[in-house]
């Protein structure tokens, strides 16, 4: 695990379009999997980096989507959507499609481990939130202990459908970037064993390469 306290956005972009493109410059088949929340601002700006080079190899879904219907305002890729996160030439994922939510939760979790083992390289950009969680799985969820690759709950304020901590052991790398006094007591528990229903982005250490960006804890760049 990498944590590095940044004072520019920028940084973040620049290491994640260079982590793509450069994999992607070997001929290898790259998953990126992307977050909602405060995250989509970065991922915008990553993918307009990535424009204009051959995005062929590259395949780009969720870590986890708020369930209605597709495009209602509150879904992630419907978010990204609007801060014109487009990558002509990559093959594009979205998590809803208008079915049951028990339909697009089993239909998420095959595509999660279909692409995620057709891939040569598959890379997570989470953001991680006060109370600790990351992606959609809350403390106390049902997310946290589920055997799949994918699983739904209904929580306070949406009906979430998630990337598991099984999903995230599988990647190569993980990218969180957790900005704001308010996440630092959750960015030091990182640096202690915590259980993963008390705070799930502990899963995230399961990742062999985990680099945290964020403005509270670490040394300057």
């Amino acid at each position: 695990m990498t944590i590095r306290k940044i004072t520019s956005d920028e940084i973040v972009v620049d290491y994640l379009t260079g982590q793509i493109m450069g994999k992607l410059s070997e001929g290898l088949k790259v998953l990126w999997l992307v977050s909602g929340g405060s995250a989509v601002t970065i991922a915008a700006a990553v993918s307009q980096k990535l424009r204009g080079n051959d995005l062929t190899n590259l395949t780009v879904t969720l870590t986890d989507e708020r369930f209605g219907p597709v495009g209602h305002k509150d879904s992630n890729w419907q978010q990204l959507h609007l801060a014109n996160f487009h990558l002509p030439g990559a093959t594009m994922v979205p998590v809803l499609h208008g079915h049951s939510l028990a339909e697009t939760t089993s239909e998420f979790a095959n595509n999660l481990q279909r692409f995620c083992q057709g891939a040569s390289y598959c890379i997570g950009f989470f953001g991680m939130g006060p109370d600790g969680h990351t992606a959609g799985i809350l403390p106390g969820s049902s997310a946290v202990t589920s055997a799949e690759w994918a699983a739904s709950y209904h929580a306070p304020g949406f009906t979430r459908v998630t990337m598991t901590p099984l999903a995230i052991a599988a990647l190569k790398e993980a990218v969180v970037y957790a900005m704001g006094k308010s996440k630092q007591a959750a960015l030091e528990g990182l640096l202690q064993d915590i259980n993963f229903d008390k705070e799930p982005a502990q899963a995230l250490k399961q990742v062999t390469k985990l680099t945290i960006f964020n403005d509270q804890i670490g040394d300057n760049e």
